[in-house]
C-alpha cells in the first residue's frame, strides 16, 4: 500500500509541475496580456566579451577574476584541472540589468554541467543561485541530472528545477549552442539555436508554484535543497540583478557574448 501512495504522490506532483510549466507559457492574467506584445526593440548592443580579455567581468562576491576562467583562442574558458579556488567561482559581469535581451554561444563538454544566471543579487555567504534562476547548460546526453527532476525540467535551456524546454533543440556535446535570453517586466522567454523553448513571468501564483515544487521549496525532499533561496527566488525580478556564468567544475567556453538594454 505504501508503495502505491508513494507512485501517486509522484504522478500528482509531476503532474502539477507539468501543468505549471504550461500556464507559465500560456498565462493569460491581466500582467501576462498587458506585456505578452510589448517588448521593445531596445537600443544599442553591447559587447559584454572583447575576445581577447576578461574586461569587464569579476567573481562573484568578488573584485577579481576567480583561477581556472581564461581566454584562449578568442573564447572564455573554464578549466578546474589543478585549482583550489572551485568554491564561490562564478563569474559575473560587472553591471546589473532589469530589462535585456541577452545572447551568448556556449560549448560545453561530455557529461558537462552549467548555467547561466540572471537578475542575480550578490548575497554575502550565500551562493548565486540563490536568487537568480538558471538557464541550464548540460550536455543531455551523457549527465545524468538530464534525467532528474520532473518532465525535462533540468535539461538544457530549462529554467533549472522548474520549467522544462518544449521542444529541445539542443546540440550535442563539444558543439556550439546558442542562446538568447529576453527579460522585459518581469516576462522571461528563453531561446536554444534561434528556437523559443519556454516563456514565463516572474511573481506570479504560477511562478509561486513551481518554486513551491523546486529544490528551492523549504517543502523539498531534494537533498541539495536550499530553503534559505525561498523567499529570493519568489522575488526574483523586483530590481536589476548580475548576468552570471557557472563554474560547475566541468570543461566549457563562451563567446560572442552580448545585452541590450529594454526601456
Amino acid at each position: 500500500m505504501k508503495k502505491i501512495n508513494v507512485f501517486f504522490v509522484m504522478l500528482l506532483c509531476a503532474g502539477l509541475l507539468l501543468a505549471c510549466s504550461q500556464s507559465a507559457k500560456n498565462d493569460s492574467s491581466e500582467q501576462c496580456a498587458a506585456d505578452a506584445n510589448a517588448i521593445p526593440e531596445g537600443g544599442e548592443w553591447l559587447s559584454m566579451f572583447d575576445g581577447k580579455t576578461l574586461n569587464g567581468w569579476r567573481g562573484y562576491l568578488r573584485s577579481e577574476v576567480p583561477k581556472g576562467w581564461l581566454v584562449e583562442d578568442g573564447v572564455i574558458t573554464f578549466n578546474s584541472s589543478g585549482t583550489a579556488d572551485m568554491e564561490g567561482a562564478d563569474l559575473i559581469y560587472d553591471k546589473k540589468f532589469k530589462n535585456f535581451i541577452f545572447e551568448i554561444e556556449w560549448k560545453i563538454g561530455k557529461a558537462g554541467n552549467s548555467g547561466i544566471l540572471y537578475m542575480a543579487q550578490e548575497l554575502e555567504g550565500k551562493p548565486i543561485y540563490y536568487s537568480s534562476p538558471e538557464y541550464q547548460l548540460l550536455d543531455n546526453e551523457n549527465m545524468p541530472d538530464a534525467w532528474q527532476g520532473v518532465g525535462g525540467n533540468r535539461q538544457a535551456g530549462a529554467v533549472y528545477d522548474m520549467i522544462p524546454p518544449v521542444p529541445q533543440p539542443v546540440k550535442p556535446y563539444d558543439n556550439w549552442n546558442k542562446t538568447k535570453i529576453v527579460v522585459y517586466n518581469k516576462h522571461v522567454i528563453h531561446y536554444l539555436n534561434d528556437v523559443q523553448i519556454l516563456d514565463f513571468y516572474l511573481g506570479t501564483p504560477v511562478w509561486k508554484a513551481l518554486v513551491d515544487k523546486s529544490k528551492f521549496s523549504p517543502f523539498s525532499n531534494d537533498e541539495e535543497k536550499v530553503p534559505e533561496a525561498y523567499e529570493l527566488m519568489l522575488n526574483t525580478g523586483n530590481e536589476p540583478g548580475y548576468i552570471g556564468l557557472q563554474d560547475h567544475g566541468y570543461g566549457l567556453a563562451f563567446r560572442n557574448i552580448r545585452i541590450k538594454e529594454l526601456d
